[in-house]
């Protein structure tokens, strides 16, 4: 339920010693490039192929592990390497982490024929190439206040809805050919979460919007 598409807001680091910038400026430069790769391949797959099929088979692999490598988020916050709310960063990365492992990794036949999945990676990847983007060069010491900044505070209002609308709809369809009773309960459980969850995430990206961009 994350738009850790969600547009997941990870405040900006503390000032600290060098070696702490340095490595947070490397992780969300890889991450910014690893998601534009999916973004950019994306957008040519769906141009070549009408078949929904092609967006599973060519970008699963590299979206579960590039989704995989934000668990480290987790540990930033804790460690207070940045000033990221250590249950919503934690929320926000399980929750992702949960869609690519437990439904598009578990359920390709839920998964690979869903137009849905290439919605939910479009809004993904756009969202996150900015956040990266957006974090990156705020560490490198460049000018952060034009459009990027709007962009990153101003695109998940419809990167969000996509986002969230595309999970549901993939863990959904997951529920219809699990035959585990115990996994179809998890589903349920979370499906039912999505509502009271989405809403909590949108209103504090809109507080933080309204801080931000003041």
């Amino acid at each position: 339920m994350k738009q850790n598409m969600s547009i997941a807001h990870q405040p900006e680091p503390r000032a600290g010693i060098s070696i702490n910038r340095i490595y947070l400026l490397f992780y969300n430069a890889v991450c910014a490039s690893l998601w534009f790769r999916i973004l950019i391949t994306l957008i040519f797959t769906l141009v070549s192929s009408p078949d929904a099929s092609v967006v599973y088979t060519n970008l699963e692999p590299w979206t579960r592990f590039t989704q995989t490598l934000a668990v480290v988020e987790i540990i930033h916050a804790a460690c207070g390497i940045t000033r990221s709310p250590v249950f919503t960063t934690f929320t926000q990365v399980f929750a992702r982490s949960t869609q690519v492992w437990a439904v598009n990794y578990a359920f390709p036949e839920a998964t690979s024929p869903s137009r849905a999945y290439a919605a939910m990676l479009l809004a993904w990847s756009t969202a996150d190439v900015i956040r990266y983007a957006y974090f990156a060069t705020m560490l490198a010491g460049l000018n952060n206040t034009g459009i990027l900044k709007w962009l990153r505070y101003s695109l998940f209002v419809i990167l969000y809805p996509v986002g969230i609308g595309s999970e549901w709809w993939l863990m959904y369809n997951a529920t219809k050919v699990t035959g585990n009773m115990a996994v179809l309960a998890v589903f349920y459980f979370f499906l039912g979460l999505y509502v009271p969850g989405s809403v909590m995430m949108y209103k504090y990206m809109l507080r933080q919007r309204r801080k931000t961009l003041a």
